[in-house]
């Protein structure tokens, strides 16, 4: 229990006055028909459900699948030429001529042809420089790449899931240690209204906790909504549609320790792990490969091909001459032939020695890119692992704050009771309690986000979350 009061103090509240037992009842009313609202349809949720749900729901993540599924489909021997093309081809051509030529033999006939011609033609590259097997590597790194992009998403929506379900539990913890207050306040009252029927408190006295117990009252509806958001954007990160009468109910607890990372370990990790280092380490080496397929051109290309067709031939000749006759002819061709051929480039204005040293320079820039990538994310994992440390600090302080200002309302609870300590004084020593507790979650929360980061940094996030 936050806050605890002695059963002594609680009467009915029927034994109010009737124009205060009508305002309170009606906040009361308006505050606890909220209450179905945040009970109905509710889920239990795990932070590794959590988790699971948005990498499932993830749209950026099933697009980066598809990819994959793409470059894995392209990583074939086909793909990379090794394999002959062969080709078939079906040609019909049909004609009709009418010849009035003196000078010809067919003079006055009427020609009515038909041809058509079957072929198969076949092309191997036989050899290309080494093409084939340096586009067989490159097809294979594109898969490993898209492979590598996927895990660069999954691993930012790990981190938006993990913010906002810790967001959720602290929300939570905070709206059930309001409800408590709320409580504790209409209890007041009940005690109040008690001892002004003895005479041993006064109308101010009871206006007084009314202004806390109406104040207590706005924040709690403030800490609902608060709650209700929290849960939205988890849902949202998560990739779920949830409806207003939908609650996700987190299963984990909090415990505000804080775990220690060491640097270097940290660092050692990201160099090993980091999935935007891994995704640039994958570029160079097809930037590698590119500059292999441009050398690729220095050397001759052999290629062989190989032809077979056949072509059948009908005629028919309609002549006005009797020794013309009117008839049918026909006859075929086969053809075949088996060729080898060589090219080799002498000169081209340069554009093949140019093209690999343009290849090979984006491949130094990749590696500078890998260079300074490095650098800023040991930077970033620097300032994180600083910042984490200090938030850690903050949080054990937090702790102390939060334990000396808890056994503060203890002595003022019992001291209020027994009647020496007035209201103002007690009141202020329970505002000092919430605020410790609420700067102790803050701090957690600060120092989880970090970790979070941490982990997303150090390539380790999905395996701390699972």
């Amino acid at each position: 229990m936050l806050f605890r009061y002695s059963s002594s103090c609680f009467f009915l509240i029927n034994s109010y006055p009737m124009r205060f037992r009508f305002s309170i009842s009606h906040v009361a009313l308006v505050l606890f028909s909220a209450i179905p609202i945040l009970a109905t349809a509710q889920e239990p949720l795990s932070l590794t459900q959590a988790v699971e749900t948005a990498i499932s729901n993830a749209y950026t993540l099933k697009i980066a699948e598809k990819n994959k599924e793409i470059a894995t489909k392209n990583n074939r021997w086909g793909e990379a030429g090794r394999y002959p093309t062969v080709t078939a081809s079906i040609n019909n051509a049909n004609n009709y001529s009418s010849i009035n030529n003196p000078t010809s033999f067919l003079n006055g006939a009427d020609l009515l042809s038909s041809n058509g011609t079957f072929g198969l033609d076949a092309q191997w590259t036989l050899f290309d420089g080494g093409r084939v097997h340096v586009t067989k590597s490159k097809l294979a790194m594109l898969v490993e790449q898209s492979g590598v992009d996927a895990k660069v998403i999954a691993d930012n929506v790990a981190k938006e899931v993990s913010k906002a379900y810790f967001n959720v539990l602290v929300q939570q913890k905070r709206l059930s240690m309001q409800k408590q207050l709320l409580t504790l306040s209409r209890d007041k009252i009940k005690y109040i209204e008690a001892k002004r029927e003895y005479g041993q408190a006064t109308e101010f006295d009871l206006l007084q906790i009314k202004d806390a117990y109406l104040n207590d009252s706005i924040q709690w509806l403030i800490q609902q909504t608060n709650y209700r958001n929290a849960t939205q954007n988890l849902a949202l990160a998560m990739g779920l549609d949830m409806g207003v009468e939908q609650e996700i109910i987190p299963t984990d607890t909090l415990s505000y320790n804080a775990k220690a990372y060491d640097f270097e370990a940290l660092k050692s990790d990201m160099l090993n792990s980091n999935q935007q280092i891994r995704a640039e380490r994958v570029k160079m080496r097809i930037a590698e490969f590119d500059v292999s397929l441009q050398k690729a051109n220095l050397y001759p290309k052999i290629s062989l091909g190989a032809s077979l067709s056949e072509q059948l031939a009908l005629t028919q000749i309609n002549g006005k001459q009797p020794q013309i006759s009117n008839e049918w002819k026909g006859g075929s061709t086969f053809a075949a032939g088996l060729n080898l051929s060589i090219t080799y480039t002498i000169f081209n204005g340069g554009k093949i020695r140019r093209a690999i040293e343009v290849a090979d320079l984006r491949r130094q820039i990749s590696s500078l890119n890998i260079l300074d990538l490095e650098r800023k994310l040991g930077q970033q994992l620097k300032i994180a692992h600083n910042l984490y440390l200090n938030q850690n600090a903050v949080l054990a302080l937090s702790q102390q704050m939060l334990a000396n200002s808890e056994r503060n309302l203890m002595i003022a609870e019992e001291r209020f009771v027994a009647g020496t300590l007035n209201y103002f004084d007690f009141r202020t020593i329970q505002i000092n309690y919430v605020r410790s507790v609420n700067t102790v979650q803050d701090a957690f929360l600060n120092a989880k986000n970090t970790e979070f980061d941490l982990l997303l940094l150090s390539g380790t996030l999905l395996k701390a979350v699972e």
